[in-house]
């Protein structure tokens, strides 16, 4: 089952909080390194970094580089359905949440396109999820929660906000122990940030926060990688 932030928003309070917290159960990797389970289809590992792109020049409304990147997304997405066997639901999926990450560009609307964009992410990594790779799914979920909480904080939306922050503690929880294990004072520093997430009251607080957590799981990207 594939559940977006998009589609929680119109759940109640609790439900959300619930919803998200089982989203972080779903894998989530778009990085292209493999190890036990074969080679991620390279359109898949082009279509993930397509639509981080995305997201990075709509933040920056830089609309001729989103333009040619929405045009290579669309054609990683034409190939998934030819490199990545028995999903072919969740490419349908995808190909409709390219669609109107489509239109948010057309449209010029950068916070559209930064949500959307996001929510490719998160759809392109269902796909990815059933193989093995170097970074764990938890860190490629950890930058996708970091971007949500900076579209979040621009909306002023503490509701999501809050929401996004429980889900990340779980999805760090799920991580600690195992970068602990490789990288005790890179715990430490994220644990502090997610302390900091939870106690965050204002949009301007969350924005400053977003921008140190997406920093950090730059590193522990480079951690995994070794």
């Amino acid at each position: 089952m594939n559940v977006t932030t998009k589609n929680c928003a119109r759940l109640p309070g609790v439900a959300l909080l619930i919803t998200l917290i089982g989203l972080s159960m779903i894998g989530f990797n778009a990085y292209a390194a493999s190890t036990t389970g074969g080679s991620v289809p390279q359109s898949l590992v082009d279509a993930g970094e397509y639509s981080e792109n995305l997201y990075d020049y709509a933040k920056g409304k830089d609309w001729k580089h989103a333009d040619a990147t929405l045009r290579s997304l669309l054609q990683a997405a034409k190939k998934m359905h030819t490199e990545v066997a028995d999903q072919a639901a969740a490419a349908d999926r995808a190909d409709q949440a390219i669609a109107t990450l489509g239109q948010a560009v057309a449209a010029r609307d950068f916070q559209a396109t930064m949500r959307e964009a996001n929510e490719v992410t998160r759809d392109t990594a269902d796909m990815t999820a059933v193989y093995s790779t170097t970074v764990p799914v938890t860190v490629a979920r950890l930058d996708y929660y970091g971007r949500e909480l900076e579209i979040w904080a621009q909306a002023h939306d503490l509701g999501k906000l809050r929401a996004t922050t429980v889900a990340m503690r779980h999805e760090w929880n799920t991580l600690r122990p195992v970068l602990t294990s490789r990288a005790a004072a890179e715990a430490t520093k994220f644990e502090s940030l997610v302390a900091q997430v939870e106690a965050a009251k204002a949009p301007a607080e969350y924005t400053r926060l977003a921008h140190l957590v997406l920093n950090e799981v730059d590193r522990l990207e480079k951690v995994f990688h070794g």
